[in-house]
């Protein structure tokens, strides 16, 4: 039963008030995604922002003054791809946030004629690659990160029903 599935903590906060979203699923999806990605006793914390928040975030931490979908700040740092975090603590078993622009992602959808619901775990696994470490910042990690985010959504896929991709392969 994938309700059962998840022993971690999944912080979910929704701060913005423009669209409705199924919290609870949104939380079950992310324990199925973490224990694919073999972090079940990790945690971590997902946030749901309005358009301006994710814009000033992305302004503030990447120095991009426009919306996004979803930013990642990971709890480790330096972790290289593919490498689960060794803490020494209990209280340090945190990947760290995703923020996820809601009506941005929203407004994405309507755009494409996606659903909300299959659009929202393929942010969350791109998320969570970035806490583990993956980037796109070359051709050789762009094409490592969606390999991964590939494999995620695979086994996804297979429990769920669904026929979801990362995002580059849209």
């Amino acid at each position: 039963d994938i309700t059962t599935v998840c022993k971690m903590p999944i912080w979910l906060k929704n701060f913005q008030s423009k669209v409705f979203f199924n919290e609870n699923l949104l939380k079950m999806h992310c324990c199925f995604l973490l224990n694919a990605f073999g972090t079940g006793k990790y945690d971590i914390s997902v946030v749901c922002v309005s358009t301006r928040r994710i814009q000033h975030l992305n302004k503030t931490y990447r120095r991009d003054d426009t919306p996004t979908d979803v930013l990642s700040f990971p709890y480790h740092e330096n972790i290289e791809p593919g490498t689960l975090p060794s803490p020494e603590r209990q209280c340090d078993y945190n990947l760290g946030d995703i923020i996820l622009g809601l009506p941005y992602i929203y407004q994405q959808c309507q755009e494409e004629r996606v659903q909300l619901v299959h659009r929202l775990p393929i942010l969350v696994t791109h998320g969570i690659c970035h806490l583990l470490g993956y980037d796109h910042k070359t051709p050789k990690t762009t094409k490592q990160m969606i390999s991964k985010e590939y494999s995620i959504l695979t086994n996804y896929n297979n429990t769920f029903g669904t026929n979801l991709k990362p995002l580059t392969f849209q």
